[in-house]
Order: structure tokens, then C-alpha cells, then sequence
């Protein structure tokens, strides 16, 4: 079925901090960016290994940039981000190098630590009008766009509503990770249980052409085997005053 806006999504997203736009990419262009994205994860095993599960920015590699222009003006997915957010919200704003491609691994199952993209000792450029932004559900932003089945994103809905974590939280976040040198099961199993640990933690469901929009400041995680091919675009859809804070926070890291 094709993708239709309902105003519960404007809800959704702005009380569990996430929503889910099913079935937003048409035929052609999800076949356009397959076809893109083909080349990325050999790109990716070159620079980084074999584990590597991310190529960021596209814009650093000989990729075709075509399609991911027509994904950034497709109208359907402009106006839902318009009516979630503001119509100065928008995907591409300032360039390609916030946009990557999540792959999944060569060799063995893993997965990342449960955590939020930033907090106040993330090193913000004002940790003042970082406490003003951080849960506001019209400053930051990210894109998970799947181009083929993915199951990998693990979510805590409402998380993003406070800058505290819940003792269940951290100790879900603290709790054992699989070793590198476990066996592909006990590995696959290991992060699975990692995963559910985390309390009211659920898992985004996606098939080829959804989008999940979703504030990066809640807690999350992703979890990865190789048999399943992930081909997922990344990314945000900012305002101006995102990407400035963005340039003055990369600044203070440097």
C-alpha cells in the first residue's frame, strides 16, 4: 500500500520519538538507489575492514548522488518531514556529508552499545542551550531508510523526553556485550539478549522503502548479522541552526 500521512504520526513522533513512514519510496527510485548503493559496502571493507557497518559521508566516494537528490525532493516524504517538523527541515540541507550507508558485517554478528548521541558531556558547545535543544522535538533529527528488509534498530520510545537515564537503563546499557572472539551463534544470540535487556526497548520493523524518523537523543542501539544485506541510508533533515550547531559542536571535538 502506498504511503499515506496521518496526522498520528505528528504525535507519535513527538511523545515516543519516533515514527515510521511505511512504503514512502516509490518503485523506480528504490531500485535508482539500490543500484547506487551496490559498490558501498566493498568501499567500506576497504577503508575499514571487514566488520565495517557504515560508509559516511557518500558524498567522500564515487557514488551516483542523483538518486539520493530525487529521495531528498520526493514530495511525498518533503511534506510528511514539513508537517512532523517545519518545512525548513530538510533532507540535503548543506550538503551530502552527514548522509552514510549502514551495511551490515562480513564476517560475524555485532552490535553497538545501547546509547544517545549526545548529552551534556559530549563536549556541546553551550551546555546551557544544549539543556534548551536536547528534548526539543523540533531541534535534532535522524534517518533510517532501509533499501532492502531491515530489523537492526532498537528503540526506547519516550527516552528522548528526559535527560536522566532510569536505573534499569543503565544498567540495561552496562550489562555484558559479546565477546569479539565468540562463535557466529553465541555471537548472534549474545547481542539479542543484549538488546532486550534494555527495559520497554523495541525493535523498528522495516521493509525495503520505509523511513524511520527518530530524535537521536533516546536510547538506541543496532543490532547486525551478515546474512541479512543492509543497504540503509542514514542521515538527518536539518535547519540552518542545526547545521551551525552541528559545525560549532564538530569544532569544539576537534
Amino acid at each position: 500500500m502506498a504511503f499515506s500521512f496521518c496526522e498520528s504520526m505528528i504525535h507519535d513522533y513527538r511523545h515516543h520519538g519516533y515514527v515510521v513512514f511505511r512504503q514512502i519510496l516509490p518503485d523506480s527510485l528504490l531500485a535508482d538507489l539500490r543500484r547506487a548503493t551496490e559498490p558501498t559496502a566493498k568501499l567500506a571493507r576497504a577503508q575499514r575492514g571487514p566488520q565495517a557497518q557504515r560508509l559516511q559521508p557518500i558524498s567522500d566516494h564515487d557514488i551516483d548522488l542523483k538518486p539520493f537528490e530525487d529521495y531528498a525532493a520526493l514530495p511525498a516524504l518533503v511534506d510528511a518531514i514539513a508537517r512532523i517538523l517545519t518545512p525548513q527541515h530538510q533532507i540535503g540541507r548543506g550538503g551530502w556529508w552527514h548522509t552514510g550507508i549502514l551495511l551490515e558485517p562480513d564476517e560475524r554478528p555485532c552490535c553497538t552499545a545501547w546509547h544517545r548521541d549526545l548529552r551534556e558531556t559530549s563536549k556541546v558547545p553551550d551546555v546551557e542551550e544544549f539543556r534548551r535543544i536536547c528534548c526539543d522535538p523540533l531541534w535534532f533529527n535522524q534517518i533510517n531508510c532501509p533499501l532492502y528488509e531491515d530489523t537492526c534498530t532498537w528503540y526506547v520510545p519516550g527516552s528522548h523526553l528526559r535527560t536522566f537515564d532510569l536505573p534499569g537503563e543503565t544498567a540495561g546499557a552496562d550489562a555484558a556485550m559479546p565477546n569479539d572472539d565468540a562463535d557466529r551463534e553465541t555471537a548472534e544470540r549474545g547481542c539479542l539478549r543484549y538488546a532486550q535487556g534494555m527495559p520497554g526497548a523495541v525493535r523498528l520493523r522495516m521493509d525495503a522503502g520505509d523511513l524511520a524518523f527518530y530524535h537521536p537523543n533516546a536510547w538506541h542501539i543496532g543490532v547486525y548479522r551478515p546474512e541479512a544485506k543492509r543497504r540503509t541510508i542514514h542521515g538527518h533533515a536539518p535547519t540552518d541552526e542545526m547545521l551551525d550547531w552541528y559545525r560549532r559542536w564538530y569544532a569544539m571535538r576537534a
